[in-house]
């Protein structure tokens, strides 16, 4: 990875820049749609079916009389920024905050998700979909596609790439979006890592996608291995949300093809390396890592809405952590890092600077010009709507409990590669 210090001063963020370069606020948007924005016009059979599980699930907790005021309880702790006593308290009021913050937060998130894993082809990179067999793309993702292409050439033109280097690049460049029906042995195993996934919305969207692939299933598929990690106490209720994918679509209850997910506890940063050999030292060892990067099954990394917590809660640490997982990842592994667009500058050092998130990433995991890194992009958007299809909120608050509101997101978003 490169120096910390060289990183830092090409991403700072000019103090003159424009208020649009400003740190936003968590406050609702009123951006009208953007031409890249992924706005499906009506719920998905996929987004139907999960917001209709999460609506059972959560029916008791938005009944109850105490679910408001317990919200603005929740609310306030994270504005305190007291996330493990929001997440992490044993007993059952502790419980109780938990199920109020998924009941009002995990939905939404979870269309997000679904969306998100959709659109990047997360069923046929974890071999549970013939490639080329999802659904068809949408007028906005086309035009997406196409400003993809029109980005590179521009960019390999700058660099003084050749025309027939150029021509070879965007010819790889389509050859990956649109992949051909033909596919790979299928492994017996593919494991996944989910990053501060505690609450569920990833595992759930995660399952959704994959229950609706196994209709489009002509082949053997491995058994998916999900490893949820996160240091509050979400263990109970993520079994609840696995328990209802199971019920929701069979086919991940499967003896030999399933769908596992294991909740592991734990800060993720306290743990960022391997462990220190024994010696005759005094020293105390480091801690074991929470999660083995390196097992040669490991298919996909996600962090999603996490990033940028960590980074404020230690920049070292943080990139320590990624630097790990990008000296034991195997190759072909893929790394999907989504956060929230209003967090996409981040404040560091003592006078405060701030530097854009997705080009921060992008130099720590791929090089100062994205051939130094063990890492190559695949996708990136720094600013994309997603907006809640017409039909979702009144899916998800079916019944008489809390009407629960369910927001458009804005993301920043990477998808990267091990090389």
């Amino acid at each position: 990875m490169p120096q910390l210090d060289t990183v830092f001063s090409q991403l700072a963020v000019n103090p003159k820049a424009t208020p649009s370069n400003s740190r936003t606020t968590g406050a609702k948007s009123t951006t009208r749609l953007r031409p890249n924005a992924s706005a499906p016009s009506d719920v998905s059979t996929t987004c139907a079916r999960l917001l209709t599980l999460l609506s059972r699930l959560f029916d008791p907790v938005r009944r109850s009389p105490t679910f408001t005021p317990t919200l603005q309880y929740v609310k306030g702790l994270l504005y305190n920024k007291e996330y493990l006593e929001a997440f992490g308290t044993e007993s059952e009021e502790g419980e109780r905050w938990r199920e109020v913050y998924a009941a009002r937060w995990v939905p939404a998130r979870t269309v997000v998700y679904e969306r998100i894993f959709e659109e990047l082809g997360v069923a046929e990179l974890l071999g549970w979909r013939a490639k080329g067999k999802g659904r068809e793309r949408t007028e906005e993702e086309e035009e997406e596609l196409e400003r993809e292409v029109a980005r590179l050439r521009r960019r390999l033109k700058q660099e003084g790439k050749t025309a027939d280097e150029i021509a070879a690049a965007v010819q790889a460049r389509q050859a990956r979006m649109n992949p051909s029906h033909s596919s790979p042995d299928v492994p017996t195993e593919a494991d996944v890592v989910m990053v501060g996934a505690g609450a569920g919305s990833e595992v759930v969207a995660l399952g959704g996608v994959l229950g609706a692939a196994v209709a489009d299933a002509e082949q053997r598929r491995p058994r998916v291995r999900v490893q949820a990690v996160d240091q509050g106490s979400w263990g109970g209720l993520l079994d609840k949300m696995t328990d209802g994918l199971r019920e929701e679509w069979p086919g991940l209850a499967s003896a030999e093809a399933g769908f596992d997910v294991k909740f592991v506890q734990g800060d993720i940063l306290s743990t960022a390396g391997p462990p220190s050999p024994p010696s005759d030292t005094d020293a105390p060892p480091q801690p074991s890592p929470l999660v083995d990067f390196a097992t040669p099954s490991l298919r996909l990394v996600t962090i999603c809405y996490t990033i940028s917590e960590l980074l404020l809660q230690s920049r070292i640490s943080t990139l320590r952590f990624l630097s790990h997982m990008s000296q034991s990842a195997p190759s072909g592994t893929h790394l999907l890092i989504v956060e929230s667009a209003s967090l996409a500058l981040i404040p560091l050092g003592k006078e405060g600077r701030t530097y854009p998130l997705g080009q921060l990433l992008d130099h720590a995991l791929c090089g100062s010009e994205g051939k130094s890194g063990a890492w190559r992009i695949v996708k990136s958007d720094d600013a994309k709507w997603y907006r809640m299809p017409e039909g979702a909120e009144e899916v998800y608050n079916e019944g008489k409990g809390a009407h629960v509101k369910l927001e458009n997101s804005r993301v920043v978003l990477r998808l990267y590669e091990k090389r």
